[in-house]
């Protein structure tokens, strides 16, 4: 039977998405160090009075450096987590426990400030600024991450997971795989289908552009969004597999945007997929077929992108009669 340990363990794990099995572990490795520097206090299984302190020094802290809630939860969360793969109850069922997590909710609220969507007459003014005969591979990078984005509707970690081999072009339109999306819970995939509009804000001729620049332009598994480089001897290009960081994306949004909105701190990578969803032609349609490009399974999810219309609310009030 001990050779199938391993395999156990892998099972566990897959049990949740990568990004949250790196999450947990974290949290569980700052508890870990937390209770072996305590005299007396067991890492597994937790004792509730002690899970409690450990989160209440942890609100005092977040109360001194501005943190949210949500250093509390997770610590809590990833406790959990580390206690349900080897098998035990978790201690942060206690009420003791919950009742410090809560009171953290209340003690370390703070007002919800989503970002501004993006306009399309904002990414039309900034596709015309960039797209010149002198755009240079920064421009043209930036255009897609733009333009994809917010036709496609995605949220910038899935564009910096795209592949070359991911993308394939037609005629009228192309089709993008994505390996895994955010509510993709069984890493079924999702294939976006992206018309071509032969507009300058044509999504579909911005990639061809980019894949004409790439070292590789078909069947790679590389990244299709690459760093740039540049040696003594020659301009610019991208790098032969080198994709870039969020930071590094996060940046390059900022300083093109500034110029093109008011205020560029209401803005984050984030509003290229809140203005997608937001344009008035994609909010015209069907909603299974709204659901069905964006990838919501779960209403909740569509209401906290879609901004109240003022006109459709008051349609409400026409359907009532009053």
């Amino acid at each position: 039977m001990q050779p199938l340990f391993p395999d156990l363990i892998d099972l566990l794990l897959e049990s949740s998405a990568a990004n949250t099995v790196q999450k947990y572990s974290n949290g569980w490795q700052k508890w870990k160090a937390w209770s072996q520097s305590k005299l007396g206090v067991p890492v597994l299984p937790a004792i509730p009075l002690q899970v409690a302190l450990y989160l209440t020094e942890l609100v005092n802290r977040a109360v001194c450096e501005g943190h949210s809630v949500s250093v509390i939860e997770s610590a809590s969360y990833s406790i959990r987590w580390g206690h349900r793969l080897a098998g035990m109850e978790s201690s942060t069922g206690h009420p003791l426990v919950r009742g410090v997590v809560e009171g953290a909710r209340r003690k370390l609220a703070r007002p919800v400030q989503p970002k501004q969507p993006l306009s399309h007459d904002v990414i039309a003014n900034i596709t015309l600024s960039l797209s010149t005969a002198s755009a240079s591979l920064a421009d043209i990078r930036f255009l897609f991450i733009l333009l994809v984005g917010y036709a496609g509707i995605f949220r910038i970690s899935e564009i910096l997971d795209i592949r070359v081999k991911d993308v394939a072009f037609f005629d009228d339109f192309m089709k993008i795989n994505l390996l895994k999306r955010k509510n993709d819970q069984y890493r079924d995939g999702h294939v976006s289908v992206i018309a071509r509009s032969r507009k300058p804000t044509c999504p579909v001729g911005i990639t061809e552009k980019l894949f004409s620049l790439l070292p590789d332009s078909k069947g790679s598994s590389y990244p299709v969004v690459r760093k740039i480089v540049k040696s003594k001897f020659s301009k610019q290009r991208f790098h032969e597999s080198l994709g870039i960081s969020y930071s590094t994306a996060y940046s390059n949004f900022r300083s093109y945007i500034t110029p093109f909105v008011s205020d560029s701190r209401l803005y984050g990578t984030h509003s290229i997929r809140i203005g997608g969803a937001n344009d008035p032609g994609f909010r015209s349609l069907d909603s299974a077929l709204k659901d069905r490009h964006v990838g919501w399974k779960n209403p909740k999810s569509k209401f906290r992108y879609l901004e109240a219309v003022p006109d459709d609310l008051v349609e409400i009030m026409r359907a009532m009669n009053v």
